[in-house]
């Protein structure tokens, strides 16, 4: 329960870096694919669902299944750093999309 809430306080201290502009807002899915070539199950699912949601620009969209993957996947140091950056610009993405 502990790292859980460490890991959402880390995701929402991105989000709010990339909606202050501290972050690129390009948004790299081949970059992304490639950290997670090896994730299969339902894992794969939840990452192939929110890349094509970025790909067709339907941020909201995007936001739960990567949260969902970052739930259910033990990730190395770099996955867990590129998912994280990741969950922030689309975060980001998605609130100027709902204005």
């Amino acid at each position: 329960m502990h790292k859980r809430l460490i890991r959402i306080f880390a995701i929402s201290a991105l989000a709010w870096m990339a909606v202050l502009g501290c972050s690129k807002n390009d948004i790299d899915t081949a970059k992304i694919r490639q950290a997670f070539q090896s994730v299969s199950g339902p894992a794969k699912d939840y990452l192939d669902q929110g890349l094509s949601a970025i790909d067709q620009t339907n941020y909201i969209a995007a936001v739960h299944p990567l949260k969902k993957m970052a739930y259910t996947l033990k990730l190395d140091n770099n996955q867990r750093l590129i998912l994280e950056d990741t969950i922030a610009k689309v975060e980001a993405k998605a609130a100027k999309q709902k204005k």
